[in-house]
Order: structure tokens, then C-alpha cells, then sequence
């Protein structure tokens, strides 16, 4: 297999700052339908009248009627029959067949966030300009209501539809499913958290040492079987749901399916978890097993010792006997042979002498006490 090199944070990084180039542009249309919209006697009613138009300029500058000579969305070339217009919101220079009209009405919605504000027309209206359903200047003529509209151009138009969905997206009403769903997440991070420090006791304990002792592994495990129980049993009651809905959407024969589907895709995940969690999951051990463990490694202990205790000089090895004021010496000069076999790996030249000056003070010290 060749060299393999990952692109992910450099995928990121271009992935958030083109989120941060839209969130900006998206607030400057935002401002720019708020101050377009307002009505009040200081601002001129929206019409050709110059006075609107000047105002209208001085929200954001046009584009200049003589640079442009194709149409900014379709790159069609103006003519006798290809009129001239700008976009309200970019000022970009647009025909007749790429311009959107947004009413007033809609438009004060995206200022107002709250979606209860977009009433069935508005979304009806928001959804048409995605669509490219051009209102016409007929339609606004027509319409009953007089109402005053934007023209606005098809990039804007996608903005404004972005950001409605969003809006929609943060408000939207969570299925119960999905809530359970966020249960059993939770319970799998109480789980992923806590079985790693369960691991830990289990290996100091079964390594004899006195860290920890049996009624902490007791008491961690409880603790993940709380969080066993919550995946177990939540993810039964996601498949009753499953068994009990009706079709989701009555226009859709086929939501019922994938909603089954859904909630038993959720139960096979959780499945896998309880699965993982029995093979990874080691039983606490009882004293009779902590007590093997710790003779088991006191025996090694003796028996290293006794390996270490014949390469020192100067002491009878046949009447040896490692006492318990002998034994702390000894784990100490096994240690500082420790010390100078990484010294030596690692080229420290003096502190080699410094350890080995110590290992002949160690001898001469047991050698005494051995004597004694």
C-alpha cells in the first residue's frame, strides 16, 4: 500500500470559511430587506418613482446600466427586446426572465426568525421563488391585495431560501423516536466514559496491586449496567413504536416503511453496542481470585529477587535468606539497573557512572545487613 495522506482538516477549513462567507452575505440581505421593507413617512412607497429608486440605491449601489451587457444570471445579451433591470438586494443587472418578485409580506418573515410567522401563503410563495415560478408584472397588478413587491435576482433568492429551511430545520417538531434516539446516545457516552475506568480497575486488581479494590469495580459496573439497561430497553420501545404508527405522511404510502425501517436500523445499532459491551466487559473478580493474583506476583517478586541477590558481589549466596530488611534493598538495586540499562540507550554517559557508583553503594549496604 502506498502513502496515504488525509485531506480532512484541509476539507474543514475551506468547508467553514465558505460557511462564513454565506452566514455574512446572508445577514447583509437580510439588513438590506429590512431597511427595504420599512414603511414610513420618510421612506418613499415603492413604485419607479425616482425618489424610490434613489433610495433604493442607497441601500446598496446598482450596477451601472452601460458595464453591463449580458444578463448576470443567464448571460443573455440585452437588446430591443431584453430589458434591463436590477436586483433590489445585489443591485447585479438582470432580464426580465431571471427576475423573482418577493413580496413584502414574505420577506418580513426571514427578518422575523420565528417560523410561526410564515403563515400556508408565504410558504407557498417562499417555495415558488426556489422554484423559479416568476410572478409576473401582470400578477402584481392583479393582485388583490396590491401588495408591494422586490425584484429580486435568482442567486438571492437561493440565500433567502437557504436560510428559510434553516429556520424551518432548528423549529421543525422532533418525531419520539428521535428523542429516545438522543437517549440511547446519551446513554452510550455515560458508557463509553465509564468503561475505560473500569478496565483500568479490573487490570490493577488482577495485577495484584492495592490501588483499588473489589467494591470499586462493583460499584463502576452497576454503573454500566444502568447504562446497559437504558440502550436494552429503549431501543425495545422504538421497535413497539415501530409496530404501532400509522403512515407518517398520508400523501406518502411508502413513510411507513421507512419508519419501520428507522427504528429498527436504531434497535440492530443498539444491539451491536450490548454486544461490544459483553465481549469488551470483563466480570469483577472475586477475593479468591485477588488473593491468587497477589501470591502469584509475590512469588515472582521472591523469584526475581533471588535472580537479582546472585549477581551482587560480595555476599555468601548459599546461606542467603532475603529478609524483610533485605528486601527493600534489593527493589531498589533492581531499579537502578533499570535506570542504567535506559541511560545507556539513550548515550547518557554520566549519568551511567552516577548510577553505577550508586549500584556499588547498594551492594556494600545489603552486604552489611546481610552480615548483621
Amino acid at each position: 500500500m502506498g502513502y496515504a495522506r488525509s485531506y480532512n482538516h484541509y476539507f474543514q477549513s475551506l468547508r467553514r470559511d465558505k460557511r462564513n462567507q454565506i452566514s455574512i452575505h446572508t445577514r447583509q440581505l437580510l439588513l438590506r430587506i429590512e431597511l427595504l421593507t420599512n414603511t414610513n413617512e420618510h421612506i418613499p412607497p415603492n413604485g419607479n418613482s425616482k425618489e424610490r429608486r434613489k433610495y433604493e440605491q442607497s441601500i446598496y449601489a446598482w450596477m451601472e446600466d452601460s458595464v453591463a451587457s449580458i444578463c448576470a444570471s443567464c448571460s443573455k445579451t440585452f437588446g430591443l427586446f431584453q430589458r434591463k433591470h436590477h436586483c433590489r438586494l445585489d443591485g447585479s443587472v438582470i432580464c426580465n426572465q431571471c427576475s423573482e418578485f418577493l413580496s413584502f409580506s414574505t420577506a418580513r418573515c426571514f427578518i422575523d426568525t420565528n417560523t410561526s410567522s410564515f403563515s400556508t401563503t408565504n410558504n407557498l410563495a417562499v417555495e415558488q421563488l426556489i422554484n423559479l415560478k416568476t410572478i409576473t408584472s401582470s400578477t402584481i397588478i392583479n393582485d388583490k391585495q396590491n401588495e408591494d413587491y422586490l425584484r429580486i435576482c435568482i442567486p438571492c433568492t437561493k440565500y433567502l431560501y437557504n436560510f428559510y429551511r434553516q429556520i424551518c430545520f432548528k423549529n421543525i417538531q422532533k418525531d419520539e423516536i428521535f428523542l429516545h434516539y438522543e437517549k440511547i446516545i446519551e446513554a452510550q457516552k455515560e458508557y463509553n466514559h465509564l468503561h475505560p475506568t473500569y478496565l483500568t480497575i479490573i487490570n490493577s486488581l488482577l495485577n495484584g496491586d492495592t490501588k483499588y479494590q473489589i467494591i470499586d469495580a462493583q460499584r463502576t459496573y452497576q454503573q454500566l449496567n444502568v447504562s446497559y439497561g437504558k440502550i436494552d430497553s429503549i431501543s425495545k420501545y422504538i421497535v413497539k413504536l415501530a409496530d404501532k404508527s400509522s403512515n407518517i405522511n398520508e400523501y406518502d404510502p411508502t413513510s411507513k416503511n421507512r419508519y419501520t425501517t428507522i427504528c429498527h436500523n436504531i434497535r440492530t445499532y443498539s444491539i451491536q453496542i450490548l454486544k461490544n459491551f459483553s465481549i469488551s466487559t470483563r466480570r469483577v473478580p472475586n477475593e479468591d481470585d485477588i488473593k491468587q493474583v497477589r501470591d502469584e506476583k509475590k512469588r515472582l517478586d521472591h523469584e526475581r529477587m533471588k535472580q537479582i541477590i546472585f549477581n551482587i558481589p560480595n555476599i555468601n549466596h548459599n546461606s542467603l535468606e532475603i529478609s524483610e530488611e533485605l528486601e527493600p534493598f534489593i527493589q531498589q538495586y533492581y531499579q537502578v539497573i533499570q535506570f542504567i540499562e535506559r541511560a545507556k540507550l539513550a548515550g547518557h554517559d554520566d549519568e551511567v557512572r552516577s548510577l553505577e557508583l550508586n549500584l556499588k553503594e547498594l551492594a556494600q549496604a545489603m552486604s552489611t545487613v546481610h552480615q548483621n
